[in-house]
C-alpha cells in the first residue's frame, strides 16, 4: 500500500516544475505584449493597417486644401477692365481702374473711369466708396458699395460748336459679383460691376445732366 502511494506521488512531483515554468512563461508573454502595445511597437494582426498622410496641395477635391492654396486673402487689390456707359443717348465704351483696400467683409474703393474723354459726350469719373462683401472667405463675392465722387462731362456748345467741360458732384451705388480665380498663392479675381451715378451737385455753368450706368467687366490681383 505504501509503495503504491509513493509511485503515484512521483509523477506529480515531476510535472509540478513544468506547470510552474509554463505559467511563468505565459505571464511573461502577456506582460511583454501589453507593454509593447502601449508603447506602439506592436499591432494586433486582426486589425487592418491604415495609411495616414496629408493630401496633396494641388488636390482640388479637398475643399480645405483648395481654399488654402487658391483663395488667399489680400489687403489691397488692383482691378481694371473695359467699361460701358449706358445713358439716355447711345452707349459708349471706355476704361475703368479701381483700387480696393480691405481684407475681410468691408473696405474702401477708389476708382476712376474714362469714356470718350476729349470728345463730345466724353466722361471722366473719380469716386470713393465704402463696400460690404457678403461672401468673405469664399470663392464667390457678392458686393454692395455706396459713395460719392466727381464727374467731368464734355459737351459741345450748340451755338459756337466749342467743346466745354462741366464738373458735377455725383452720388453712386454699386453692385458687384466677384469670383476668386484658381491661381495658386494669388488673390486673383474676375468681376462684373454695375455702377449707377446720379448728379447731385452742379456748378453755376453746368448744364442739365441725367443719371447714367457704368457696366464693367474687370480682372484684379491682390497684394
Amino acid at each position: 500500500m505504501q509503495r503504491t502511494r509513493d509511485r503515484s506521488a512521483r509523477p506529480r512531483a515531476q510535472t509540478t516544475p513544468y506547470f510552474l515554468l509554463g505559467g511563468l512563461a505565459g505571464l511573461a508573454l502577456v506582460a511583454f505584449g501589453s507593454t509593447a502595445r502601449a508603447e506602439g511597437f506592436a499591432q494586433p494582426p486582426d486589425e487592418p493597417v491604415i495609411a495616414q498622410g496629408h493630401p496633396a496641395p494641388g488636390d482640388r477635391g479637398d475643399d480645405d486644401g483648395y481654399d488654402r492654396y487658391y483663395t488667399p486673402r489680400s489687403t489691397v487689390r488692383l482691378m481694371t477692365g473695359p467699361a460701358l456707359r449706358v445713358s439716355r443717348e447711345s452707349p459708349d465704351g471706355g476704361l475703368f481702374v479701381a483700387l480696393d483696400v480691405g481684407e475681410r467683409a468691408a473696405g474702401l474703393r477708389l476708382s476712376g473711369s474714362w469714356v470718350r474723354v476729349g470728345s463730345a459726350r466724353g466722361l471722366s469719373q473719380y469716386t470713393g466708396e465704402l463696400w460690404l462683401d457678403f461672401g468673405s472667405g469664399g470663392r464667390l463675392h457678392p458686393i454692395v458699395g455706396a459713395g460719392a465722387g466727381v464727374a467731368r462731362e464734355n459737351q459741345q456748345d450748340a451755338i459756337s460748336g466749342a467743346l466745354e467741360t462741366h464738373t458735377l458732384g455725383i452720388g453712386l451705388l454699386r453692385g458687384s459679383l466677384q469670383y476668386s480665380l484658381p491661381v495658386r498663392d494669388t488673390d486673383a479675381r474676375a468681376a462684373l460691376d454695375v455702377i449707377g451715378s446720379v448728379p447731385a451737385i452742379r456748378g453755376s455753368s453746368s448744364v442739365d445732366s441725367s443719371p447714367w450706368l457704368l457696366v464693367i467687366a474687370s480682372v484684379g490681383v491682390g497684394f
